[in-house]
């Protein structure tokens, strides 16, 4: 296995520090601290926090559109908006401290999300009117506003994911354990079709 770089280290810490704690209340002298390196030694490789936390997401952001339109190409629109959710659903599954992250920054309508985040972000809305408008083209989706179904996309998947402490405990307390929750994986496939299933004509 590959020795990994310190600005790589950094980066990794940097990740999991603000997926617990969120950017505001991260500090580079915690990055420090975890590294087990000086503050100085972060700002050789990273000019100032906001830099250190593009270096983090940015790249989350691309991976994530790239992913998705990568396997939205081709079949129905259907079948196409069923890879956009279960892309968007596995890619937080596999990255978890991501998915804490982009869940802070919808709880706190996004305001330190980097304009290169944004862009990405874009790139999969783009994405996703382009699988409702063929939808609407085939005759199969009715006519809906894409940042209504990308919202109970993210949100629910986002929030889903970083509830289940709370989720946890609820379930300790429900005797009936056929009421209690499925896996995540389940969920994607449950909210999917919920989703087609709304916007069928």
């Amino acid at each position: 296995m590959a020795k990994i770089s310190k600005k790589e280290l950094i980066v990794k810490h940097a990740r999991s520090l603000f997926s617990q704690h969120g950017y505001e209340l991260t500090t580079l002298e915690a990055v420090a601290k975890v590294c087990s390196i000086t503050k100085p030694a972060i700002y050789y490789h990273f000019e100032d926090k906001a830099a250190l936390y593009r270096a983090v997401i940015c790249p989350e952001f691309t991976t994530i559109a790239q992913h998705i339109e990568e396997n939205t190409q081709v079949g129905t629109a259907v079948q196409r908006l069923e890879s956009y959710i279960k892309t968007f659903g596995e890619f937080l599954i596999s990255h978890p401290d991501f998915n804490a992250i982009f869940a802070r920054e919808i709880a706190n309508s996004a305001i330190t999300i980097p304009d290169e985040c944004i862009e990405q972000l874009s790139r999969t809305i783009k994405q996703l009117i382009f699988i409702l408008d063929a939808g609407e083209k085939e005759g199969v989706f009715q006519k809906e506003t894409p940042f209504l179904i990308q919202m109970m996309i993210v949100t629910t998947l986002t929030s889903y994911n970083t509830a289940r402490p709370l989720r946890e405990r609820i379930a300790q307390t429900i005797e009936d354990k056929s009421r209690q929750e499925p896996n995540f994986e389940n969920i994607i496939e449950s909210l999917s079709k919920k989703i087609v299933k709304g916007l069928l004509c």
